[in-house]
């Protein structure tokens, strides 16, 4: 009877540890980056987790002011999954459309990620769209704008 109690002691514990950070506890979360990223620490910014469904648009607004001088705006939107599809629309302050992503235009692959730095960008209130392109359910996903 010990060892029997043993083993779904461990079992749900080895389930506890396997759940992913990003859906315990807080919404906000820093990101992981290779040794060879450098993730900008500025103070303008967003860096939070969302979720989203097929066809939605999520609207971030008033997610990243650049202050002027800035050299870098980082914009990162991850959602972990190749197999589902978002797009990343960036927005300058001046409301011209800046660029349009798939996660396939910057890396060349599905990656499940897209990832950019904007030199130089335009002081003020930077704006983003991120649609679930082709996303079953709900897709969690990570974004980030910071500047540097």
């Amino acid at each position: 009877m010990f060892f029997r109690g043993m083993m779904t002691y461990n079992h749900f514990f080895a389930l506890v540890l396997m759940a992913p950070p990003a859906f315990a506890g807080s919404s906000e979360w820093g990101t992981d980056t290779a040794s060879e990223e450098e993730t900008p620490a500025g103070d303008a910014g967003i860096c939070a987790f969302y979720s989203i469904h097929q066809g939605e648009t999520n609207h971030h607004s008033d997610s990243a002011n650049v202050p002027s001088g800035s050299s870098t705006l980082f914009v990162n939107l991850n959602w972990f999954v190749p197999q589902q599809s978002l797009t990343l629309k960036i927005i300058s302050p001046s409301g011209s459309t800046y660029a349009s992503y798939h996660d396939t235009d910057l890396g060349g692959g599905k990656d499940a990620q897209i990832r950019t730095w904007i030199s130089s960008p335009e002081a003020g209130m930077w704006r983003f769209q991120v649609y679930g392109e082709e996303v079953q359910d709900t897709q969690s996903y990570f974004f980030e704008a910071a500047t540097e």
